[in-house]
């Protein structure tokens, strides 16, 4: 049974894939910052897929299209996570 640190990786690996065919990411580092921060923060109920969703489709014009840009609520105020 996956673990919510598989949860975790699968959810950063879908992100990378992005970002490695992404050509115009503004605020590069900060996105990469977000996305660890969100992985953090994904809900239990949620798959590493649709959270990936989440987070490319705010991220990503490319991925929502004409879409309005808006935060879903789980990756308000991300944070990065302070590592002991």
């Amino acid at each position: 049974m996956p673990t919510l640190q598989d949860k975790r990786q699968d959810f950063l690996w879908l992100v990378q894939l992005w970002m490695q065919r992404e050509r115009d990411i503004a605020g590069w580092t900060a996105t990469c910052g977000d996305a660890i921060a969100a992985s953090y923060r994904i809900p239990e109920d949620m798959t590493a897929r649709d959270a990936a969703w989440d987070f490319l489709s705010f991220n990503s014009e490319a991925f929502r299209g004409e879409s309005e840009n808006k935060c879903p609520e789980w990756m308000r105020n991300l944070q990065e996570p302070c590592y002991e």
